[in-house]
């Protein structure tokens, strides 16, 4: 693969000028099985729909898992796109080139790269690409799947901080759903009355259906949240990639000197 390409005969059309070198083999990867995917269904393009599919296909980068971990899987993905966009009718045969919105997110996700000190583009910097073009059917889809544009970026960092040996952040597969808190009176007659009159079965079940309401209630409020925590978790990255790059640095000063001799110092 040598680039990746818009067909010149579509209107609008532009080129991803980004070589191949910058991409790792996994979003290589997915790239290509993002043009299986858009040529299964008969679409003469790949858009971000299929750059999402792609992602799910690969099935073992950080991308993936922080998809799967937000409950967005690949059959749900395709009918979505099934039903929002339908299928071509004839085949398609030869290269397909990326819509002006996938070029977006690919670009977007080259400057992701290059904010987190990476030299490639690796597939959680295409998903955190999506993320920011944020108008393209696939981040249409996220949304649908009941996530946040928002949501998904800080997941992604955080991923991305685990991966790079990260202790601050908490992996959301090892999170407890269980959660201790105390209330007063008031909260505890108001999850009381929803047992009592059948609404609930337990105290439990009313404590965290009044949880989910107040989110639900709150909900643009806590997309900004998401996106707050999703940018103080990039800055942890990029912190966390620097002081290994100076600690990297001053080892390696130190073996410099250590192979001195006397009169050389």
């Amino acid at each position: 693969m040598s680039e990746y390409t818009q067909p010149p005969s579509e209107q609008g059309s532009v080129t991803l000028t980004i070589p191949a070198e910058k991409f790792t083999e996994k979003t290589r990867l997915v790239l290509d099985l993002a043009q299986e995917e858009a040529r299964e269904m008969r679409h003469n393009y790949v858009g971000t729909e299929h750059l999402l599919l792609g992602l799910l296909r690969e099935g073992e980068s950080i991308a993936y898992h922080v998809l799967h971990s937000l409950g967005i899987e690949l059959e749900a993905v395709r009918k979505g796109i099934a039903f929002i966009v339908g299928s071509g009718k004839e085949a398609v045969i030869g290269k397909i080139g990326l819509t002006p919105r996938a070029v977006a997110a690919t670009t977007l996700a080259f400057n992701e790269a290059g904010h987190l000190q990476q030299e490639k583009i690796a597939p959680e910097h295409l998903l955190l690409g999506l993320t920011r073009e944020g108008e393209g059917i696939g981040a249409g889809l996220l949304r649908t799947f009941g996530t946040t544009l928002e949501k998904v970026r800080a997941q992604t960092f955080q991923a991305i901080a685990l991966a790079s040996g990260g202790k601050t952040a908490e992996s959301s597969s090892s999170k407890s759903n269980v959660v201790t808190c105390r209330i007063d009176g008031r909260d505890l007659d108001a999850v009381d009355a929803l047992v009592e009159a059948g609404i609930r079965s337990t105290r439990s079940d009313a404590a965290a259906w009044l949880i989910h309401a107040g989110i639900e209630a709150n909900r643009q409020l806590l997309e900004k949240v998401y996106g707050t925590v999703a940018e103080i978790r990039r800055l942890r990255v990029v912190a966390q990639s620097l002081a290994q790059e100076a600690a990297e640095s001053g080892e390696g000063s130190a073996e410099s000197t250590e192979g001195l001799t006397a009169s050389e110092r």
